[in-house]
């Protein structure tokens, strides 16, 4: 057994927890069960809710049937307006808005297996039973939530057994976005080292900016929607470069968007997603990053360990990244300071 006895009153809303979603679902306690679609669209709408917007603005739950399949296409590209001389043979022909790339999707199985220490429970014990329930899941959705992004950021690879202290940012669990672009489209992205500053290969950021998104198919190039992804550090190397410059004088690089300030680099409204690699830049539409899950295929199982003093929550689902259309994507993940060379 462990060392922490939990106290009756969280033993009892944990009891009347577990008593309440497994009759939901129809299963005894510590069996496994399915989530259904419903339930599983309820968890990422509410992953949006708790802190992680980003999950809303891309395409993340996008469910398919097939584990293994073309793209659906749910990035609009191309122009469809023209026109068609019908006096004779010729006929109009119907042009496709979607992106029709040989690359397809691979569904990959995950799992994503929560505990919650009896010392965490105990600090919930006071609160009702309803308020007790969100707590828990909540803490689940979190979880889940923030490993999806941190995988479609670093993933490299999907690991039979995956080691989480070798790879603590999921390199291991599933091919993410920058791997995919390395594998399907390596000429829209580079991992070679290139400098900004004075002497450097470009001036700022901007600069950079603006010669990546030359990258960019004409057809998206001025599209409004375009935005810029930016590692922090090298956020605050330029704002650190411009309040030096610039002491208390407002930034000319910010704006006003319904209360929040937003950057601009290149012409581009920019963000840090979270978990976003430092040194690192995408260009690209938020509807351009997708995840596809399979649908019906998520599992779960929640189970009282108390030789570990905790609660397990193990759930298990198919997933893969996708980027819907690479004319439309253009990153670097390898942008640094100048540093002059020791004289």
């Amino acid at each position: 057994m462990g060392n922490y006895a939990l106290s009756a009153q969280g033993r009892g809303q944990l009891k009347g927890f577990s008593q309440k979603i497994h009759k939901q679902v129809g299963v005894g306690a510590g069996e496994q069960f399915a989530v259904t679609p419903a339930q599983v669209q309820k968890l990422f709408e509410k992953a949006v809710e708790d802190g992680v917007p980003f999950l809303g603005k891309i395409n993340a739950n996008v469910a398919v049937t097939e584990k293994v399949g073309e793209k659906i296409g749910l990035f609009v590209s191309g122009l469809v307006a023209g026109r068609t001389d019908t006096s004779g043979s010729a006929e109009r022909t119907a042009r496709s808005l979607h992106s029709l790339e040989k690359f397809g999707y691979s569904l990959k199985q995950t799992n994503a297996d929560v505990a919650l220490k009896y010392s965490i429970i105990d600090q919930w014990k006071h609160v009702a039973g309803g308020k007790f329930a969100e707590l828990y899941a909540s803490a689940i959705r979190m979880a889940i939530a923030n490993d999806r992004l941190r995988i479609g950021w670093y993933g490299t690879s999907a690991a039979a057994t995956t080691d989480p202290v070798a790879n603590p940012l999921g390199q291991d669990v599933n091919i993410g976005w920058f791997q995919k672009i390395r594998n399907e489209a390596p000429v829209q992205i580079s991992d070679d080292e290139i400098t900004i500053g004075v002497d450097g290969n470009y001036a700022n950021l901007d600069a950079v900016v603006r010669e990546m998104k030359d990258s960019i198919d004409p057809v998206f190039r001025n599209d409004p929607r375009l935005r810029v992804f930016i590692g922090s550090n090298l956020i605050s190397l330029a704002e650190n470069k411009f309040y030096a410059a610039g002491g208390d004088k407002p930034s000319e690089k910010r704006h006003l968007d319904g209360g929040r300030l937003l950057d601009t680099y290149g012409g581009l409204q920019a963000e840090t997603p979270p978990f976003f690699p430092e040194n690192a830049i995408m260009i690209t539409f938020y509807s351009n990053l997708s995840i596809y899950r399979q649908e019906g295929t998520w599992r779960r199982t929640i189970i009282d360990n108390p030789k570990k003093d905790q609660i397990e929550d193990f759930n298990s689902f198919s997933e893969d990244y996708i980027v819907e259309d690479y004319r439309a994507i253009a990153v670097e993940t390898n942008v640094v300071a100048y540093v002059p060379p020791a004289v």
